[in-house]
C-alpha cells in the first residue's frame, strides 16, 4: 500500500509540473531557430528545395526529410533547377530548368535516378511553376503564345491527353465582348482535381494599369473561372490549395486556398475559401513581423501543418519554416532548414515519403517510370523512348502543320497579290476607259467648237462678200452716173451737201462797202459772186456813182 501510495503521489506531481514545463518551453530560444520539442508539429514526408550555394553560380535541387534530417544533393549541374513539385506518390520530382537556354519542365526519379534522368516533358521555352496534381497531371505556366497562360500535361502519356498539352486557363479574357490580354501564373490543383487556382493581373475590360495580382479559381468541370471577391483578397499571389482530408475550420465546407499578400511592404500568408465567404490570417499573428511566402501544406500525415519560406531580417536569407495552422499562429516559426545550409532558398515543395505513402502500389507503378530492378528500368526506358517518339511525332506534326500553315499563308498572300493586281488592272482599265471617254468628249467638244468657228468664218465671209458686192454695185452705179454726167453736161443726180464758208479774220472781213463781222457766212467763191453783182444794173449804177464822186473830190483836193 505504501509503494502504491508513493507511485500515486509521483504521478500527481508529474501531471502537475508537465504543463508548467510545457509553457516555459516557449520562452527558450534554440540556436538553430527551432522551437522546443513540445511545440513541434507532426512532420512527415520530404521536402525538395532549390538553393544557390555560395561557391556556385546556379541553383541546384536538394532534398531532406520534413524535419530537416537526411539532407543531400538531388542535382549538381551547371544550369539552374527551380520550382520543384513532388509527385503524389513521392517518387518523382518535376522542376523548371534552363539547360537549353529557356525555361522548360523536366522530371527525375528521387531515389533511383536512371541514366536518362532528368528527362523533359515540355519542349517550348519559358515554362515554369509546375504543380503535380493528385490525378497525375502537371499544371504549369507557359508563354508559348506570347503571354503567360496555364497549361497541363500528363507526363507519362496516360488518359485522354496522351502527352499533349492541354490549355487550362487562357491569358485572354472576354469582358463585355472585348478581348483583354493578361498574364496568368502559378497554378495550384485542388486535392480532387476539380479546381485550379492561379494568380493573374486581369482586371476588367480596360486591363489593370497597376498590374496587381489577384487570386482566381477555375472550375475545371464547368470550364468557368472567377475571381475570389476582393473583400477577402485585395491582392494575392502564389496560391496553394489545402489538401487535407478534413475540412478546413471556418471554411463553410468549401476548398481552402493559402496565398501571399503584401502587408506593410512585407509578404505574409493568409487563407480564403473559393467563394470568399471565409478566410483569415496565418502568419500575420506570429511575433516579430515574420515575412513569409511560398506556402505549402503538408502531405496526409501532416495535413494540418503549413510550410513556407521566411527570413528573420532583410537579406538574411530565406529558410523553410513550418507552423501548425491551429495552434501555431501565435508562436515563432519552426525553422526546419539545417543551420549548415546558410544559403537562401528560392523555392521548395513538400510531398509524401514513398514508404509512408498510402497510395496503392498499382497507383505508384502507374506514374513511376523508374524503379529498383531491371523490369522497372526496362519500363523506364520504354516510357522514355515512347515519350521521345511521341514528342518527335508531335514536332514533326507541328512542323508539317507549320509548313502547311506557311503554304496556306503563302497561297493566301499570292491570292491577295493576284487579287490586288487584278483590282489594280481593273482600276487602270477603268481609268483608261474614263480617259478615252474624256478624250472622246473633248474631241467632240473641239469639233463642235471648230464647226461653230467655221460657221462663223463662213458667215463673216459671206457678209464680207455681200458688202464687197454691194460696194462694187455702188461704185459701178457711181461710174455710170459719172459717165452720164460727163457725157450730157448735166448735174449730178445725187445730192451733194452745200458748202458753207465764214469770215475767219479781219483781213477777210474787209469789204467794198465796209467791214464784215468775223463769223459771218460768206460765199465760198468770191469771184463767182462778184460776177453776179457786176451783172446787176443797180450795182453798176452804184459803182459809177462812187467813181464820179471820187473823181470830183480828188479834183477839189488838188485845187486846194
Amino acid at each position: 500500500m505504501r509503494v502504491t501510495f508513493k507511485y500515486l503521489i509521483l504521478v500527481l506531481v508529474v501531471l502537475l509540473f508537465i504543463p508548467v514545463f510545457s509553457v516555459q518551453a516557449h520562452q527558450f530560444e534554440i540556436k538553430d531557430d527551432r522551437v522546443q520539442f513540445f511545440d513541434r508539429p507532426t512532420l512527415d514526408g520530404r521536402m525538395v528545395f532549390s538553393v544557390k550555394l555560395k561557391d556556385k553560380s546556379n541553383h541546384d535541387l536538394w532534398i531532406m526529410d520534413a524535419d530537416g534530417s537526411n539532407i543531400r544533393h538531388l542535382t549538381d549541374t551547371d544550369y539552374n533547377e527551380i520550382d520543384p513539385t513532388i509527385s503524389p506518390d513521392g517518387r518523382q520530382v518535376a522542376f523548371a530548368h534552363d539547360k537549353d537556354g529557356g525555361w522548360r519542365i523536366s522530371i527525375m526519379d528521387i531515389d533511383n535516378p536512371g541514366p536518362k534522368d532528368p528527362w523533359p516533358i515540355t519542349f517550348y521555352d519559358h515554362q515554369r511553376h509546375p504543380d503535380w496534381g493528385e490525378d497525375g497531371l502537371i499544371a504549369f505556366q507557359s508563354n508559348q503564345e506570347g503571354k503567360w497562360s496555364i497549361w497541363s500535361k500528363d507526363p507519362f502519356m496516360k488518359g485522354d491527353l496522351y502527352g499533349k498539352d492541354l490549355k487550362e486557363e487562357s491569358n485572354i479574357k472576354v469582358w463585355d465582348g472585348k478581348e483583354v490580354d493578361n498574364d496568368v501564373k502559378k497554378p495550384s490543383y485542388s486535392k480532387d482535381g476539380k479546381y485550379l487556382a492561379f494568380a493573374t493581373n486581369r482586371d476588367g475590360p480596360f486591363g489593370d494599369t497597376n498590374k496587381i495580382n489577384r487570386i482566381w479559381v477555375l472550375d475545371r468541370q464547368k470550364g468557368l473561372s472567377k475571381e475570389i471577391p476582393r473583400s477577402m483578397v485585395k491582392q494575392g499571389d502564389d496560391p496553394e490549395f489545402y489538401k487535407g482530408r478534413n475540412w478546413y475550420p471556418n471554411a463553410n465546407g468549401q476548398p481552402v486556398i493559402a496565398f501571399v499578400q503584401i502587408k506593410d511592404k512585407r509578404p505574409t500568408i493568409r487563407w480564403t475559401n473559393i467563394d470568399g465567404s471565409g478566410g483569415g490570417r496565418l502568419t500575420d499573428k506570429m511575433p516579430g513581423n515574420v515575412s513569409a511566402k511560398n506556402p505549402k501544406f503538408g502531405p496526409e500525415r501532416s495535413q494540418e501543418v503549413l510550410a513556407f519560406l521566411t527570413e528573420k531580417s532583410p537579406n538574411a536569407g530565406w529558410k523553410i519554416a513550418v507552423m501548425d495552422i491551429h495552434r501555431g499562429q501565435d508562436m515563432p516559426p519552426f525553422i526546419v532548414t539545417p543551420p549548415s545550409m546558410g544559403a537562401s532558398i528560392s523555392s521548395f515543395d513538400w510531398g509524401p515519403h514513398p514508404k509512408n505513402n498510402t497510395r496503392s502500389q498499382s497507383q505508384g507503378t502507374k506514374i513511376n517510370p523508374g524503379g529498383t530492378n531491371n523490369n522497372m528500368d526496362d519500363f523506364d526506358e520504354k516510357m522514355r523512348k515512347k515519350q521521345v517518339e511521341f514528342e518527335n511525332e508531335m514536332r514533326e506534326l507541328e512542323n508539317e502543320q507549320r509548313i502547311r500553315r506557311n503554304q496556306m499563308e503563302d497561297e493566301m498572300r499570292r491570292n491577295q497579290d493576284l487579287s490586288r493586281e487584278e483590282e489594280e488592272r481593273l482600276r487602270m482599265e477603268a481609268d483608261r476607259e474614263m480617259e478615252r471617254e474624256r478624250e472622246e468628249m473633248n474631241r467632240r467638244i473641239l469639233e463642235q467648237e471648230m464647226e461653230l468657228e467655221r460657221e462663223r468664218l463662213r458667215m463673216n465671209q459671206e457678209m464680207m462678200d455681200e458688202q464687197m458686192r454691194m460696194e462694187q454695185e455702188r461704185m459701178e452705179q457711181q461710174r455710170e452716173m459719172m459717165s452720164k454726167m460727163d457725157g450730157s453736161g448735166g448735174r449730178d443726180d445725187f445730192f451733194q451737201p452745200e458748202e458753207k464758208c465764214f469770215v475767219e479774220d479781219e483781213e477777210d472781213s474787209r469789204g467794198l462797202f465796209g467791214n464784215i463781222s468775223i463769223g459771218t457766212e460768206i460765199d465760198c467763191e468770191p469771184g463767182q459772186g462778184m460776177e453776179k453783182r457786176l451783172q446787176d444794173p443797180t450795182t453798176l449804177a452804184m459803182i459809177g456813182l462812187v467813181v464820179t464822186v471820187g473823181a470830183t473830190m480828188l479834183q477839189m483836193f488838188r485845187g486846194n
